[in-house]
């Protein structure tokens, strides 16, 4: 795809003390990471009875990110279906823009992580009803972001009086919808404006399944046909949809050394991504001091060649 600018970004996944957080996001800023995102999950994994994956709230992560930085795009990547009702999310999606000053990239998912569901006490919908369920949710948040008044009635999601006031600060707050399957890259096709994948399936990982390189790349190329065919049935131009990869659940190792960073880079570039997204500190911790390096060197570099 072409007409998007190449971007780089970051994800807080896991719980650390509130000062760390805070002086971490503060130094993506000063390295001119362009987004931050905030992962969503309940569940924590349990091993010999300690929580060895302590997780913050997502959305209460993304306003301590709005407090302590003024540049970077935010947004949960993604906001799961399964945790909150769609008038809520609108509702918290318009008060973040407010407290980010209009930085809020919205992202939005469909869930699934069985872990999830029992967490939160919901019932593991079959795919049918999760992608019907999802082509719901996003219709209810994208309307209550855009129109003053709006109303909905759908086989499982409802909306009746809902208000938008006060409006989001920007015009229209950008939908980011990470999707994999036909189902939900339809819905993506039809409201994202950003189509974001991760490569190998979560249902894949619990069966101890991890993508490798070259398989993650063919996978996320597939995908995207799918997306831009979904995408022209619409009526939509496929171009106007920007792609995103979110790093860290493939056999990459980006961060090893600038050459793969170049490398891995360069072959997702290769298909269409020009959004890049990288858990820190990710699978098997990075070096601060090599992070820096390549924010500080490799990116702009990047950055003016893509």
């Amino acid at each position: 795809m072409t007409g998007h600018p190449l971007t780089f970004g970051v994800m807080t996944y896991e719980a650390e003390p509130w000062p760390e957080l805070t002086a971490r996001w503060e130094w993506f800023e000063r390295l001119g990471l362009d987004s931050l995102w905030a992962g969503d999950h309940v569940w924590s994994s349990i091993v010999e009875g300690r929580a060895v994956r302590p997780r913050f709230d997502a959305w209460l992560l993304l306003a301590g990110m709005a407090a302590a930085t003024t540049r970077p795009t935010l947004g949960p990547l993604v906001s799961g279906m399964p945790f909150r009702g769609p008038a809520m999310v609108a509702k918290q999606a318009v008060t973040l823009d407010h407290m980010s000053a209009g930085r809020l990239v919205l992202g939005l998912g469909a869930g699934g992580n069985p872990a999830d569901h029992a967490a939160c006490g919901v019932p593991l919908w079959g795919q049918d009803e999760r992608v019907a369920r999802f082509g719901e949710y996003v219709e209810i948040v994208r309307g209550m972001l855009s129109e003053d008044t709006f109303d909905y009635a759908g086989a499982y999601y409802q909306a009746t009086g809902t208000v938008r006031a006060p409006a989001p600060v920007q015009p229209a707050v950008p939908l980011t919808i990470a999707a994999h399957v036909p189902g939900t890259l339809r819905v993506a096709a039809r409201h994202a404006d950003t189509w974001s994948s991760y490569g190998t399936l979560f249902s894949q990982m619990r069966r101890g399944v991890t993508l490798s390189e070259e398989e993650a790349v063919r996978t996320t190329a597939r995908r995207a046909a799918l997306l831009d065919e979904y995408a022209a049935e619409q009526g939509r131009d496929p171009s106007s949809i920007r792609r995103s990869f979110l790093a860290g659940f493939t056999a990459d190792r980006p961060f090893a050394s600038v050459e793969a960073f170049r490398d891995f880079v360069g072959r997702y570039r290769e298909i269409g991504i020009t959004e890049f997204v990288f858990l820190y500190p990710g699978p098997g911790g990075v070096d601060p001091v090599l992070f820096e390096k390549i924010c500080a060197e490799v990116v702009p570099d990047l950055r003016a060649a893509g």
